[in-house]
């Protein structure tokens, strides 16, 4: 998402005539790194708390950390040496040692390697590979994830905070919510309505939350996001008539979310950084899901809240999240909400990627 959202930023400004390439290293230099991602998706899908075993293999096993396994090598040389790159770019932990430094004796010349990184506080689950001092630049979603790099020897002109790395739209000048809302969703009327997010551990709990929540008997509009999971996305169509007085909508694979996150009032999503961020940009109060356990990653999203004194819960169950959903869209609920909008939008002044991109083409 990030490396995206930077090529996009990149296209938008036209600094100057830039071709830039997304290579997904892991997935494809390897047969062995492919299956460490699908691994680890495996993990997020089905048993997030599992994930702080493999978390930890990773920190001490350094797989990236010191060099390249020869097969690695080869696919990455081929890569360099074909586009010839003016710029390296990383937007992952175990990116940013072994891949920069062989950048650098394939292409013989120092080419500038920059790190974004979008974690959001330091501590246990902020990998100790995503700081490399040797890097041109650092590039921190927040002065907690800056002051976590130094700590990990960064020198603290180099570890920048440049905000959160999301989509132009993001940082567009926001419509009317209410008339947006109106054009959206027609017939959900003064309905409240919540987002459930599709990420990790989320489209195959839809059916469930959604069951749970149609037998708590509220008038509550649902947007389900399925991503691609073309079987869920069916699947609740049919169980529409079934969840009165839900009001359902099946959504499947979108590729902007900034609507719909500014339109909902609730959005239930993992405390990944990518849609996260999105939400606090968008001004969208969060429940996050917790089934299945909180992800290393995870658990310094929430302790970045939780020391900035934003009041974010979080569910454990199909139950707990039902319940929680009520409870934050009732009368009783609707303080909490509003003064975590407004915390938003504090959080989502002053972010402007176009620094970063300056930083990188200056």
């Amino acid at each position: 998402m990030r490396a995206r959202s930077l090529q996009q930023w990149i296209t938008k400004l036209h600094t100057r005539d830039v071709e830039t390439r997304q290579w997904q290293a892991l997935e494809e230099s390897s047969p062995l790194d492919r299956f460490g991602v699908h691994l680890y998706n495996w993990i997020q899908r089905h048993w997030p708390i599992l994930h702080h075993g493999y978390f930890s293999f990773l920190e001490k096993a350094a797989l990236h950390r010191h060099s390249l396994r020869p097969k690695v090598r080869r696919r990455y040389r081929e890569v360099l040496e074909d586009f010839q790159p003016d710029v390296l770019v990383s937007v992952h932990a175990h990116l940013n040692h072994a891949y920069f430094a062989e950048a650098k004796t394939c292409l013989k010349k120092d080419i500038p390697c920059y790190t974004c990184c979008g974690e959001m506080h330091g501590g246990y689950g902020f990998s100790r590979h995503w700081a490399n001092p040797q890097v041109t630049g650092f590039f921190a979603a927040t002065p907690e994830c800056a002051q976590a790099a130094q700590a990990m020897g960064l020198s603290p002109e180099k570890a920048v905070v440049s905000g959160f790395l999301l989509n132009p739209c993001f940082f567009a000048e926001k419509p009317n919510r209410t008339e947006l809302r109106k054009a959206l969703f027609p017939d959900l009327h003064h309905a409240p309505l919540v987002l459930l997010g599709t990420g990790a551990n989320g489209a195959n709990q839809h059916e469930k939350i959604l069951r749970a929540l149609a037998r708590r008997g509220k008038t509550i509009g649902v947007a389900a996001l399925c991503g691609k999971n073309e079987k869920t996305l069916q699947r609740i169509k049919t169980l529409i008539p079934r969840l009165y007085p839900l009001k359902v909508y099946p959504m499947g694979y979108q590729k902007d979310l900034q609507q719909l996150l500014y339109v909902s009032d609730l959005a239930f999503i993992r405390p990944g950084t990518g849609t996260t961020c999105e939400a606090i940009m968008s001004e969208c109060p969060i429940l996050f899901n917790g089934l299945g356990g909180i992800m290393p990653q995870e658990g310094i999203t929430l302790k970045f809240f939780r020391n900035r004194g934003i009041e974010t819960p979080k569910a454990r169950s199909i139950r707990d999240t039902a319940a929680q959903i009520d409870h934050l869209l009732s009368k009783q609920g609707t303080t909490q909400l509003e003064n975590t909008r407004r915390a938003f939008a504090d959080l989502a002044k002053n972010q402007n990627p176009e620094k970063l991109i300056h930083q990188i083409l200056p």
